[in-house]
């Protein structure tokens, strides 16, 4: 794959090496109790890494037959997509920073309504399990990483001051938000983005970079365990948050691991009505009247014990479940394809739409150890496709000289 380690083959099969790896090594440290999984799961995770790669293969040798008889590069120039408009950026990056102090005033609502002491435990409590809601302010985040991304491709196009001043505004006010929305995993939505954007359309990016930057979110991600309550304590000290840390962190990467295998050993697993990787589908079928009698599973999970307490159980969990391993294989083979055919579009148009698609898929790539991201969070990709066309369109009436 021409040593590209973004490629969505090649850091599928990373992730999944580095988690396995951790699940060895924390079985030997801080989560001593941590049993070994069977050659059934690790048969799982295995062909489940040739499928992705499989069918991300199969589409780049498809788009490199595609590419010998068709001239993108004058398609691309035609189609003006890639040329940006600066009053645009300016627009749209003000509406993000002016919907923070709304954003914070109903973050604080929220904190005040769940009578804890602690704020952003108090959020974080509220916010889950609760019920108050931020309101129609919660999609400010999808809006604000559209808007980062978009001002970071302008950036790294024209390279000047002025470019990486609004990519830093856009930066600290997506993280604001991710921040009070209280899910660390919501900054891997930003690193996944940002690692994509630069490696696309970046003069200079290295492997060095990517695993520093990953080094830089590992620390972030512990430090905000301890602010949210989960692994820590923020009141006491470090010394004290230390080993509650390393093992909520390690809890969050391989437990998961552990949730599938017992899970696996139930011999009523499959159950063949597709209510947990089409639960979107069935729910919407339900609203709508046209299946009312359908089935619609937590969004949620039950926790387990492994003997450490979680409730994620990989991606292949609800693929599983609904029809089967060879099921799970083939979506898995699938997503490999989908995430090739981004990556090239990515590569050779460099428009914004396909870098941006491309960069934002690498979330639920990176997180597939944890859980499914891919058909659990469709209607945030709604969300987010609506924000991208109509930042593209708005892009493409103020480019044109109508505006």
């Amino acid at each position: 794959m021409r040593k590209r380690i973004l490629h969505p083959a090649v850091l599928f099969s990373l992730v999944w090496l580095v988690v396995i790896s951790a699940h060895l090594f924390f079985s030997f440290t801080v989560l001593d109790e941590l049993p070994p999984l069977s050659i059934t799961t690790y048969l799982v995770f295995f062909i489940g890494a040739l499928s992705f790669s499989l069918g991300a293969f199969i589409e780049t040798i498809m788009f490199q037959k595609g590419s010998l008889v068709t001239e993108m590069p004058a398609l691309e120039i035609s189609t003006g997509e890639n040329k940006i408009s600066n009053r645009l950026l300016y627009i749209l990056l003000a509406i993000v920073v002016a919907g923070l102090p709304f954003f914070l005033q109903a973050s604080y609502r929220i904190f005040i309504a769940s009578n804890i002491d602690n704020f952003f435990v108090g959020l974080r409590s509220e916010l889950l399990y609760g019920d108050e809601d931020i309101g129609p302010l919660k999609y400010l985040f999808a809006f604000s990483l559209v808007v980062f991304a978009f001002v970071l491709q302008s950036s790294l196009k024209k390279q000047n001051l002025n470019g990486r001043i609004l990519v830093i505004i856009g930066f600290i006010s997506t993280m604001i938000y991710a921040v009070f929305m209280t899910g660390r995993l919501l900054f891997l939505f930003v690193l996944a983005v940002y690692l994509g954007m630069r490696f696309i359309h970046g003069r200079s990016f290295s492997t060095k970079k990517v695993f520093g930057l990953a080094a830089l979110f590992m620390i972030v991600f512990i430090i905000f365990g301890v602010v949210y309550g989960k692994g820590g304590n923020i009141e006491g000290s470090a010394y004290e948050n230390m080993k509650p840390a390393a093992e909520g962190t390690a809890i969050y990467m391989v437990a998961s691991l552990n949730a599938l295998d017992k899970e696996m050993q139930n011999p009523f697993l499959v159950n063949y009505n597709g209510n947990n990787s089409l639960r979107f589908f069935l729910k919407v079928a339900k609203t709508l009247n046209i299946i009312p009698n359908a089935e619609v599973s937590d969004l949620i999970p039950d926790f387990v014990l492994v003997p450490y307490p979680t409730n994620v159980y990989t991606m292949y969990s609800p693929y599983i479940r609904d029809f089967g391993i060879v099921y799970a294989w083939l979506i898995v083979a699938f997503l490999g394809f989908l995430q090739a055919y981004l990556f090239n579009k990515a590569i050779e148009k460099k428009t914004f739409r396909f870098s941006f698609w491309y960069s934002l898929l690498l979330f639920p790539l990176i997180i597939s150890f944890f859980a499914d991201q891919y058909f659990s969070l469709l209607s945030f990709w709604i969300q987010f496709a609506v924000f991208i066309e109509a930042v593209i369109l708005l892009n493409k009436l103020f480019t044109s000289r109508k505006w």
